[in-house]
């Protein structure tokens, strides 16, 4: 074989490994989760299967047992509403009604989401911490 050709061979190898790489670095790191109506309307084929899901926490459905360490609330957006129960550990500090929570598990057939991880967005109470100062203030 000549060196040209050994050339072409190694530079064909190590682009397809580069490219490999690259491909599987970014399908592993892309968060995508599902809105309550996508899972609903994905009906059984989810079951047991694990997925993330986003929605608001709604206030009066938070229910925390110290004793089992499960923490119950529904998440809900615009296409409805999910049940869910949470026994993974640590609750994040900012968890609370209203806040956006990203909860990873599996739906079961019952409709209650039993999550494994638990993930609460900061709301944005920072946006207006600064103020421009009145007009004609000095």
């Amino acid at each position: 074989m000549n060196t040209k050709l050994k050339f072409i061979v190694v530079g064909a190898v190590l682009l397809c490994a580069v490219g490999f790489l690259i491909f599987n670095s970014v399908s592993t790191s892309s968060e995508y989760y599902l809105t309550v109506g996508e899972l609903r309307a994905k009906g059984a084929q989810m079951y047991h299967q694990k997925v993330r899901v986003a929605g608001i926490v709604y206030g009066p459905s938070i229910v925390k047992n110290a004793a089992t360490g499960t923490l119950k609330f529904t998440a809900e957006d615009a296409t409805g509403k999910l049940p869910v129960v949470y026994s993974g550990g640590a609750v994040p500090d900012i968890f609370g009604p209203g806040i956006q929570v990203v909860v990873e598990g599996s739906e079961t057939p019952s409709g209650v989401f039993d999550a494994t991880d638990l993930l609460a967005q900061c709301p944005s109470r920072y946006e207006n911490a600064v103020k421009p100062p009145p007009a004609g203030a000095k």
